[in-house]
């Protein structure tokens, strides 16, 4: 028969060995040694029934014994030079002595040692390797089980392998990251295609009726004025045609910068609609990478539109800042704000599309909001590849990684 085991076992088991190990306090010293080796024994037994990846080590960091299925993940991952496939032979204080589960990563060591030096008494974090099948992810939760007929204590380890989920998670990512690629070369081209045909079109059409209503006669006056009202019309049309495209790529994003096109985009929805965006910008003009320079128009001009879609706000105001190491952005109004802890409130496609570029130029976004009092949201984008790189692979872990003292 085997067991498999969850956290929630996990814990079982150590219920299991305490209450085995009480039984044994109070008996004459031989008597006590012997319940303690059948607490190993007992130990042993639970472990090597379990189906899932689970060993357990000595208080020196030494790997008493394992779960098959420890043994074989072991050998299938190549974590272990040693045919036992353990992935796992020491953790001991001495440095030179210890070896990790992952040939690459530290960070587990450490987290053990601080268990062996009794500074924690348990973790649950998520840890890369390189293998002979390539960079892995595993889950490890790891335990300190104290033997009070010995004095000693036990060390309770389970692995998981979640690099097909972590592998699913970057393929939708990376789709994501397509997709946004995608929606900005086919948004270029129809604005190219509204700017260059149909408004050249539409102004040619407007000349045209200017022409015809001055070879119109005098006599002619209703005539007159429905020419005149369709020339109105085709400038009307013009106009929106010019916004929507503006909208989809706007010129001045490529020849002008970020500051202008920002400016321009403010002075614009001020005056189309019933609100005042203040826009300010230090350490512009700047030459900057243009997928930064079209995130950051992105997340403006979409958090501009939750502010006059949702907010109610009467003004707001866009506060852009280049300094020799990150682009920072603050967005902010004074409208009626939100829950930022309901469930629904960062979920629409909005908040999603701005975090999806973000993450895609390595930058961070913070929002701040409450009911009644307006809404907050800063950005911050470093300028520094290396930089860049760091803060996405903060964003990728964010969350998976969970570490409990």
């Amino acid at each position: 028969m085997r067991i498999s085991l969850s956290r929630e076992s996990l814990n079982m088991i150590h219920k299991s060995v305490v209450v085995t190990s009480q039984v044994s306090l109070g008996m004459p010293p031989n008597a006590s040694k012997d319940a303690a080796f059948k607490t190993d024994v007992f130990l042993q037994r639970m472990v090597e029934a379990c189906a899932s990846n689970l060993a357990v080590l000595d208080e020196s960091g030494k790997i008493l014994y394992a779960s098959r299925a420890w043994r074989v993940s072991g050998e299938q991952n190549a974590l272990s030079e040693n045919p036992d496939g353990l992935g796992l032979k020491h953790f001991g204080t001495d440095s030179e002595s210890s070896v990790t589960v992952f040939p690459q990563t530290d960070a587990l060591a450490e987290d053990i040692r601080r268990i062996l030096d009794n500074r924690q008494r348990e973790f649950h974090r998520e840890y890369s390797c390189s293998g002979s099948r390539g960079a892995r992810w595993f889950l490890v939760h790891a335990a300190r089980l104290d033997l009070p007929e010995s004095g000693g204590f036990r060390i309770l380890l389970t692995r998981e392998d979640t690099t097909r989920r972590r592998q699913a998670e970057e393929e939708l990512r990376n789709l994501g990251g397509r997709l946004i690629k995608a929606q900005e070369e086919e948004r270029s081209r129809v604005a190219r295609e509204l700017h260059d045909n149909l408004s050249q079109r539409m102004a040619i059409l407007a000349i045209e009726l200017d022409q015809l209503r001055q070879k119109i006669p005098k006599s002619q006056a209703a005539l007159t004025v429905h020419v005149e009202q369709l020339w109105t019309n085709v400038q009307e049309i013009s106009s929106e045609i010019h916004q929507l495209s503006y909208r989809l790529h706007p010129s001045k994003l490529d020849h002008l910068g970020l500051a202008a096109a920002l400016e321009s985009l403010c002075e614009e929805l001020s005056q189309h609609q019933e609100i005042e965006i203040e826009f300010q910008q230090h350490g512009f003009p700047a030459i900057l990478p243009q997928d930064i320079t079209l995130c950051v128009f992105r997340i403006v001009q979409e958090s501009l539109r939750n502010v006059i879609k949702h907010s109610g706000a009467r003004d707001a105001r866009v506060v852009l800042k280049k300094t020799t190491q990150a682009i920072h952005l603050r967005v902010s109004d004074s409208g009626c704000g939100f829950d930022i802890e309901s469930p629904e409130s960062t979920k629409g496609l909005g908040f999603v599309s701005m975090r999806e570029r973000l993450r895609l130029v390595g930058g961070h976004i913070s929002i701040r909001s409450q009911p009644s009092r307006g809404t907050h949201i800063a950005v911050l984008v470093p300028l520094n590849s290396r930089q860049r790189a760091v803060v996405r692979t903060r964003e990728t872990n964010e969350g998976t990684g969970h570490n409990h003292g």
